[in-house]
């Protein structure tokens, strides 16, 4: 597996940066090689909410069904995959400074055997890429909102 942390300031208010992320319609602005975030049932945010997702990473376009097992406003919000290729992950956010710190956490498991290990070499990168250009992306798409909401 391919655990990766990725942590930035975000001067925003804890409130506004978690609500975007909690917000599923955002999901694919700030994630950068995600092609799809549907909800797959009725429930789009909160625990026990499902989604069908795909993330090209390299080579690989990585799908499946994730479900949310812990969500706590302002504070969490974590995944596992129930259909694909095996992931869990966690949004931690917590106010900083006057603004947020958020933590994104993945573990990925990419596929076994010989042509697994091969594809699982030219993804990681990519993928760690795509997780660090994601937190950037929701700092800078949050940080524009919050100064927006300041000049109003």
């Amino acid at each position: 597996m391919a655990k990766i942390t990725v942590t930035r300031s975000i001067k925003a208010p804890v409130e506004a940066v978690f609500g975007y992320v909690d917000d599923h319609r955002n999901t694919v602005k700030y994630m950068q090689g995600l092609t799809k975030w549907e909800p797959a049932g009725s429930t789009t945010h909160g625990k026990g909410a499902t989604f069908d997702v795909a993330m090209k990473a390299g080579p690989l376009t990585m799908g499946g069904v994730m479900e949310v097992t812990e969500w706590k406003e302002n504070k969490t919000i974590a995944w596992v995959s129930r259909k694909g290729i095996k992931q869990e992950g966690r949004w931690t956010f917590a106010t900083k400074s006057g603004g947020t710190e958020a933590t994104l956490e993945a573990d990925v498991e990419f596929p076994g055997g010989i042509a697994g290990r091969v594809a699982a070499r030219a993804a990681e990168p990519v993928f760690r890429g795509n997780l660090e250009r994601s937190v950037e992306a929701l700092k800078t798409q949050t940080e524009k909102l919050a100064a927006k909401a300041a000049r109003r």
